[in-house]
């Protein structure tokens, strides 16, 4: 664990450093701007390591763009940046948090995430970018109960 790492939500000036982060982790990039506000950066010495957004679709909350460099990863940094969303999640009466992926259910699984069929997706939330987006591997669909 990083002794000095600071978990805070992100402020404009972010963007580009959040940008550089999903760039180097192979994610999206491309809506960084319009989302900035949903998104929790780690930092160590004022430098952004890591980063994760908590979008609201009514009462659920996506969550996305999870990403460490990876010189920082396997020592707490995503840990940190997902309880974060999901703490805010919560605070904000989201009633459930759901998240798509490619490479990761174990992970996701250690805060209560499980597999679920598309199908048991709220309407608005498939309709979303993040859910339209194409990838080459099928994304496993994981959801988590906030209460």
């Amino acid at each position: 664990m990083l002794r000095d790492l600071r978990i805070r939500l992100a402020q404009p000036g972010d963007v580009s450093a959040v940008g550089a982060v999903l760039e180097q982790c192979g994610l999206a990039a491309d809506d960084i701007a319009r989302l900035i506000e949903h998104f929790h950066v780690a930092s160590l010495d004022g430098v952004v390591v890591g980063c994760a957004a908590g979008e609201r679709f009514g009462a659920t909350v996506v969550v996305r763009s999870v990403a460490v460099a990876p010189a920082y990863r396997e020592q707490g940094v995503a840990t940190h940046l997902v309880r974060a969303v999901l703490m805010r999640a919560r605070s904000n009466g989201a009633q459930r948090a759901v998240l798509l992926t490619t490479s990761s259910p174990a992970h996701f699984a250690r805060y209560g995430f499980s597999l679920i069929p598309a199908e048991k997706l709220p309407p608005e939330v498939l309709e979303s970018k993040e859910f339209g987006r194409q990838t080459d591997m099928a994304p496993l669909y994981m959801c988590c109960e906030l209460k």
